[in-house]
């Protein structure tokens, strides 16, 4: 999560030292703030109102239930900003009930919730509320409420956060209007992944994993079902669900929206994972629909299955993927593994597609979607799913060069992770002698250095076969145990890094073995990408 600290600061700086009739600028929230914890800031917010944009920066953890109605001078002109900064850790169920305002945002927070009730409600006269950058993550259950209840309003914008689990991630209903839930890591709920029965809902790329018993809900069952989903959009999102059994007509995508609600299904990937074949009545599918109710545009999408000869579709009866394009759906789509780098049922799992994926120029350009997940930018020919691949936007980490022996041998250099954009990884340096005293090298250049061309023989400094073989541009001090030290490094989710290279080596404290008392790590190069 990316924030502007120091503009927060600043903003927070800048406000009056004692509270004004209306609010206005930053303001501190926790212990020696101008209020002690986020009910105190709601309570002035409602009854003081704004009167110019507001920021709150949360400092401390706290707890709800919160629930912020209209107050005065609200809207798009003075948005209202809760910031946890990343680091601030909050509960209560509901947490946070959203009950008439307008344009505030929720960014910055982490919390792990029960699967019920729901510990975020939208209700009926909200109007363009965002949560962004924020973890929120509920117990998955097959019975319960939504992690998000979208009960009314307009405008939600749920962005750039990880969220999901309960007995569904989100229920758009059909009193909620507008909303957009985009470049997300989505954790499947129990039952339902997410229904999606309110007008003018846009799913887009998400990259969407989890065990859960049935999937994207367009639209809702049972009676005045076909009418919801109005507009509803599902456009370059990357699914991978693990369903507990095969039965019961689990899958992906289930479809309650009739045709003719202007409905779009394109540049997906829908990947469902079984344990074993169909048994009896029980049938897997990717996607599941009625005789009369279909997406209005199905196109351009990826469905796959672990399971040999299943069927792709039910539409009034089981349809192979010939028999589905014959019907008109999905005509110059896929159906082939989309090779995702490292699928899982969490979070953590990656859903980007690999090199040499079927759905790296697969899909269609959308000139409404114009970049990825990642705010790459997508130029035709598109990748089907949240990720537009290409080959030279891979991360990696690479031994380029080797260290020299020290006492317990030649010390090591591993990285946990990769520098993937937004991601930490774990650099690690093994086969330190006790205390595990290390100095990490980084630097831009392995040519050339400020004591001269790369690799540097130290052997004239009393370390003879040991190489210096990374420039020292940043310097970082460790102190380890049990033979090894390690550091995090956290690569920013900026797009104009990636392919940026930068090299990692250590110098390792170590007198028994040579005049100078050090040996040099193994030297590894780090490229940033996705």
């Amino acid at each position: 999560m990316i924030h502007s600290r120091a503009l927060l600061f600043a903003a927070a700086l800048g406000a009056a030292a004692s509270l004004p009739a209306q609010l206005a600028g930053g303001y501190f929230v926790g212990p020696s703030g101008s209020f002690p914890n986020i009910a105190a800031a709601i309570a002035a917010l409602t009854s003081q109102g704004v009167v110019a944009p507001v920021t709150f920066v949360v400092t401390a953890n706290d707890s709800g239930p919160w629930t912020i109605p209209s107050f005065p001078g609200q809207g798009p002109a003075n948005p209202v900003v809760f910031d946890g900064l990343g680091t601030v850790t909050i509960g209560g169920q509901p947490a946070l009930t959203l009950n008439g305002c307008a344009s505030v945002t929720f960014q910055g927070f982490s919390g792990t919730f029960a699967a019920t009730p729901s510990a975020f409600v939208v209700n009926a006269g909200t109007a363009d509320c965002t949560f962004r950058n924020c973890s929120l993550l509920g117990t998955v259950a097959t019975s319960g409420q939504a992690l998000f209840s979208a009960a009314g309003g307009s405008g939600l914008l749920i962005e750039d956060c990880v969220f999901g689990g309960g007995y569904e991630s989100i229920y758009v209903q059909v009193g909620a209007s507008g909303t957009v839930i985009r470049r997300n890591k989505i954790q499947a709920g129990g039952f339902w992944i997410m229904r999606l029965a309110g007008p003018n809902t846009l799913l887009e790329n998400n990259f969407i994993t989890g065990t859960s018993n049935y999937g994207i809900s367009a639209g809702v069952s049972g009676t005045g079902g076909s009418a919801t989903a109005q507009n509803l959009k599902i456009r370059h999102n990357s699914i991978y669900i693990n369903h507990p059994t095969t039965g019961n007509q689990y899958c992906s995508l289930r479809w309650y929206a009739a045709a003719a609600n202007n409905t779009e299904v394109v540049n997906n990937i829908f990947f469902d994972q079984y344990p074993g074949p169909p048994s009896g009545t029980s049938q897997p599918f990717n996607m599941w629909c009625s005789s009369s109710l279909r997406p209005t545009l199905m196109n351009y999408n990826c469905l796959w299955s672990n399971l040999a000869g299943y069927f792709p579709v039910y539409a009034s009866a089981n349809q192979t993927f010939a028999s589905w394009q014959a019907l008109g759906f999905d005509v110059n789509s896929i159906q082939a593994d989309p090779l995702y780098v490292a699928p899982g049922t969490t979070t953590a799992a990656d859903l980007r597609i690999g090199v040499g994926s079927p759905c790296a120029t697969a899909g269609t350009f959308l000139i409404s979607t114009l970049f990825d997940y990642f705010m790459m930018p997508r130029t035709p020919p598109v990748s089907i799913g949240a990720h537009e691949q290409d080959g030279s936007t891979l991360a990696s980490y690479t031994i380029y060069g080797l260290g020299c022996t020290g006492t317990p041998g030649v010390p090591t250099n591993v990285a946990t992770g990769l520098p993937q954009l937004g991601t930490t990884m774990t650099i690690t340096f093994g086969n330190l002698p006790a205390p595990e005293l290390a100095v990490a090298i980084f630097g831009f250049s392995n040519v050339t250095s400020g004591f001269g061309p790369l690799p540097l023989n130290l052997a004239t400094f009393g370390a003879p076969n040991c190489f210096a073989r990374a420039s020292a541009d940043a310097t970082t001090f460790l102190l380890g145990s049990a033979g090894s030290a390690s550091l995090q490094m956290a690569t920013p989710n900026l797009p104009g890094l990636i392919g940026l290279t930068y090299y990692t080596q250590a110098l390792v404290i170590d007198p028994p073995v040579n005049t100078l008392g050090v040996t040099m790590s193994d030297a590894a190069a780090a490229v940033v990408g996705l």
